[in-house]
């Protein structure tokens, strides 16, 4: 995804450390993405059911057989239909803003997935699985790092998409707000079932709240936000109004973003729903 959407790092300014992407990319590579998140999709709402090999087999036109095919059709729907709706009802506009929440959330996963390590030293440990559901409570994304000693740190993230004329700033001051107001909430639905990781991992979990708390060098933040490329701003720094917010996190790559601007992010996440419901 990093290679499709010519993701690369920027250098920190304004106190922020962030990733631009998606501007470059054509018509072709925008396809492969929206293939990608659509299958990334359906991973994460089936797991490990048999339910995504029949949707996968029925999306790349394999069908399915003359005694199961309408019973595998029924099943998939139940998994397709609370996210992405059906094409029964695809007069229902409503659908289309959690749907973009979802592609954006979708994007975020894969490229913070692709960036095994960054520019301060850091190595990919463990990314936190993301909701299902879009309209799910709780933080949008937690990513678990390595530093060079070995000790382990953490980012919370929250994510947005913009698709209005409006300021994207506002956007992102939105997301950044949300974060310091109930950072230390979201970090607390995650720490019990993440004390269950084994070693120093489970540990951290169990930290979470605590180091967030007081400010602490093993904690962070990040804000990423998809968009189209006519939103996206024309200067820089883009995440200006990051660092006020957390003066806690001064750091080098304490303080995170990431902006993914293809050319139509509304058009994008309807590609997106039409690829998962051609396995229907």
């Amino acid at each position: 995804m990093t290679e499709l959407l010519a993701v690369a790092q920027w250098p920190e300014s304004a106190g922020c450390s962030y990733l631009l992407g998606g501007l470059e990319a054509g018509p072709d590579d925008l396809e492969k993405a929206a293939q990608m998140i659509a299958d990334e999709a359906m991973r994460i709402r089936c797991g490990s059911s048999p339910v995504l090999a029949r949707w996968r087999e029925r999306r790349d036109g394999e069908g399915g057989s003359a005694d199961t095919g309408d019973l595998d059709r029924q099943a998939i729907a139940v998994f397709v239909a609370p996210t992405f709706g059906l094409p029964d009802d695809d007069g229902d506009k409503a659908k289309a803003d959690h749907i973009q929440g979802f592609v954006a959330e979708l994007l975020w996963n894969r490229l913070i997935q692709d960036r095994t390590s960054c520019h301060d030293g850091r190595t990919l440990v463990h990314t936190e699985e993301i909701k299902g559901d879009p309209t799910g409570t709780g933080g949008d994304g937690l990513v678990v790092y390595e530093i060079a000693d070995g000790t382990l740190v953490f980012r919370l993230w929250e994510i947005k998409k913009h698709v209005s004329a409006s300021p994207i700033s506002a956007t992102i001051k939105r997301a950044t707000d949300q974060l310091a107001a109930h950072g230390a909430r979201y970090l607390a639905m995650l720490t019990g079932p993440g004390t269950k990781q084994a070693g120093s991992l489970g540990q951290l979990y169990g930290d979470l709240v605590n180091l967030w708390l007081a400010g602490s060098s093993r904690a962070g933040i990040g804000v990423s936000v998809a968009t189209s490329a006519e939103y996206a701003p024309n200067d820089h720094p883009f995440f200006a109004n990051v660092a006020p917010v957390f003066p806690q996190f001064p750091a080098e790559g304490q303080r995170e973003a990431l902006m993914v601007a293809v050319s139509d992010f509304a058009a994008f996440a309807e590609r997106v729903r039409k690829i998962v419901w051609t396995g229907l």
